[in-house]
């Protein structure tokens, strides 16, 4: 097991083992596991903490925790205490959302001012599937069933392919100390029902479950992958780029097939809702929709994707 993390982890790092990293550490098991990891092959790294304020002396605590480690290996250390309660209610969203945006915008800043390479978080194999789940039930496309991903330009998840069974071993092997979040055993969000009920279940009936969930996540990853090679050379074809704007003849979008699946995968980075998108092909020229930045307009046989004023 021991054996298994870290190679693992020297082989995800491998590609970018000398840039400077900032760690979201909340003290948990996980990201505890990490930040030794970190730590142990002689890494550049930071480490950030949140404060969410949600369990009272627990949350602050686990602030201190932190910072003793940080201190006790000479790491450099970010803590920020954030009113979770007062954000959420004030934007009208869940407390998990509420709390992911903080974090995320606080560990952004923290990237373009210190000039980090890498946000890097403790996501598993276990959280990966959750995600899948979670997507799954409200309905959703390939980029939903993939569920994390372990790459993008600005963020590095390391561990996730590796369960947390696995990162649990891990710490006890190692001594590495950490603490556990009792909002972790509420099944007040749908997150920690499926993390606490379903997945046993599953479990209980076959024991290699999570070594299936995470081959079909890979599988689907791949399909994912072998999908935006073949739209993004329909969309060479059919989208063709002026100056100020984009055009798109309908009749080349109509003989797609199938055709939502293609519009959608065309028009989502432009923030358009494919069934509106379809709407247009018969619609008055003249007519038009919009998203955040982008408008998109139907001039006769044409659609035209402009950037809002």
């Amino acid at each position: 097991m021991k054996n298994e993390i870290d190679k693992v982890f020297k082989e995800k790092l491998q590609p970018v083992k000398d840039s400077y990293f900032l760690i979201a550490v909340s003290g948990g098991v996980d990201s505890m596991v990490l930040a030794s990891l970190f730590k142990k092959y002689n890494l550049k790294f930071s480490i950030a903490h949140c404060n969410f304020k949600l369990r009272s002396n627990e949350s602050d605590n686990d602030e201190v925790f932190v910072s003793n480690w940080a201190k006790q290996n000479n790491q450099k250390h970010f803590c920020s205490s954030f009113n979770t309660v007062q954000f959420c209610k004030s934007n009208k969203i869940g407390t998990q959302e509420g709390a992911r945006k903080l974090r995320y915008e606080w560990f952004y800043n923290l990237k373009e001012i210190y000039g980090f390479d890498f946000i890097v978080t403790a996501h598993n194999l276990n959280d990966q599937i959750e995600t899948y789940l979670i997507n799954s039930m409200r309905g959703t496309g390939l980029s939903g069933l993939v569920g994390i991903p372990a790459k993008t330009k600005k963020l590095y998840r390391p561990l996730l392919d590796v369960s947390k069974n696995e990162i649990i071993q891990y710490a006890i092997d190692n001594n590495i100390e950490f603490r556990e979040d009792s909002s972790n055993s509420s099944n007040d969000y749908l997150r920690n029902r499926i993390r606490n009920s379903i997945i046993p279940t599953f479990k209980e009936l076959d024991d290699n479950v999570m070594l299936k969930f995470k081959t079909t996540i890979n599988n689907l990853n791949s399909a994912k992958i072998f999908a935006e090679i073949i739209i993004n050379e329909v969309k060479d074809k059919v989208f063709l780029k002026e100056e100020t704007y984009e055009s798109i003849k309908i009749s080349d979008l109509a003989k797609l097939k199938p055709l939502d699946f293609y519009v959608h995968s065309l028009f989502s980075e432009y923030g358009f809702d494919y069934k509106e998108v379809i709407k247009l092909f018969t619609s008055d020229s003249g007519k038009y929709i919009e998203s955040v930045k982008y408008k998109l307009t139907k001039n006769k046989n044409d659609l035209i994707i402009s950037k809002n004023d």
